[in-house]
């Protein structure tokens, strides 16, 4: 009887597995997400731009291009050559990737140069299973609908209602609306930020401001108001963090405790590690231009993917937690004429377990059929 039930269980699994595979837009567990703009038909300028979601593997073969709509009531576009747009933060949970753009027709005048009430800003998400979702929006930004341009987003999960934080070039921002939703953001912090990002619960923001050293921020437990930050990487005024990314390494430490951040300016790759109490610089790499990156944790290993405006690149470091960064870069793909490469992403594997055991239950409903 329990087998019985199991493979009735694993007959249902299979058959949602293989629709998924025959479906054209699944994405690929584990493969990358690269924000990329521009169709390749014209030079990009400021104009509202379009926008597509390409999946590449990890060893930088193209697997498809994603198109998220351009035109009409689900429209989102991006200001074709601004390089500080179209960064992609996961959900907390890991089910989503967030991303950002303008409800505005592909063609018009540049979108960032628009008030929210005459063109709203767009949250948008992806899963796994492909299909971008472009539904949620902002209509003022910190109580104010003056012309900003919008950078990233993150929230807790991909599922509509979750709280969404914000960053543009006037402020971090946070949306208790939430996803699926037309909201306002309400002000966490008056600063020209570039990327936001959670872990454990915790609000990071990282800036491209001139008037501070703290370059990435910490605003502690999922802020819903005005916030004092406390530093995380600190260097020169002039310098600017666009891309970063948070992993976990140690076990005993609470949460993140690795962080890998872009630093424009330098053009350096930085390593920070945090022992519980505080952050501490471990050391840095060339970043051959590049401004975003997506991570994957294997073991004490953390396999890190790059984006500049014209390639995507990979680079190993294997000195694991509170060790100097090791690798260097390796460029994997580049951007066709007329496109440019912006943020990148990648949603996690399934758990082995899992895995393992919808495999051997498809191997036992096939068995089973060949018996009959």
């Amino acid at each position: 009887m329990h087998l019985r039930v199991f493979v009735r269980a694993a007959a249902v699994l299979c058959l949602a597995s293989l629709a998924a595979v025959s479906s054209a837009a699944t994405i690929t567990p584990g493969n990358l997400v690269i924000y990329r703009v521009g169709n390749g038909s014209a030079a990009l300028a400021t104009s509202a731009t379009a926008v597509f979601l390409d999946e590449y593997t990890t060893a930088g073969a193209l697997v498809q291009s994603i198109t998220v709509p351009s035109t009409g009531t689900s429209a989102m576009t991006a200001v074709g050559n601004a390089t500080t747009e179209g960064i992609v933060s996961p959900s907390q949970d890991g089910s989503a990737l967030v991303f950002t753009g303008y409800r505005k027709d592909a063609g018009g005048t540049s979108p960032a140069s628009d008030t929210f009430v005459t063109t709203s800003r767009v949250i948008g998400t992806v899963t796994l299973s492909g299909t971008p979702d472009t539904t949620t929006t902002l209509t003022a930004d910190g109580g104010a609908t003056t012309a900003s341009t919008i950078r990233s987003a993150v929230a807790v999960s991909g599922t509509p209602g979750s709280p969404v934080w914000t960053s543009t070039s006037v402020r971090v921002g946070y949306d208790a609306t939430g996803l699926g939703t037309a909201g306002t953001t309400t002000q966490i912090d008056a600063r020209n930020s570039r990327q936001v990002n959670l872990g454990n619960n915790v609000l990071y923001a990282s800036n491209g401001s001139t008037a501070i050293t703290p370059k990435v921020q910490s605003y502690g437990t999922l802020p819903t108001g005005a916030t004092s930050p406390t530093p995380v990487v600190t260097l020169a005024t002039a310098d600017a963090v666009n891309g970063f990314v948070l992993v976990d390494l140690d076990a005993t430490v609470a949460g993140p405790d690795t962080l890998y951040a872009l630093s424009t300016i330098e053009n350096l790759l930085r390593k920070y590690t945090f022992d519980g109490t505080a952050w501490a610089a471990s050391g840095s790499v060339g970043a051959g231009g590049t401004s975003n990156l997506t991570a994957q944790v294997s073991g004490s290993t953390v396999n890190l993917y790059l984006t500049s405006g014209t390639t995507l690149s990979s680079l190993s470091d294997a000195s694991g937690y509170n060790a100097n960064i090791t690798g260097s870069l390796v460029t994997l793909a580049t951007a066709g004429t007329n496109t440019a490469f912006r943020g990148v992403g990648t949603l996690p594997v399934p758990e082995p377990g899992s895995f393992a055991l919808l495999v051997v239950g498809c191997w036992m409903l096939g068995a089973r059929r060949r018996s009959a």
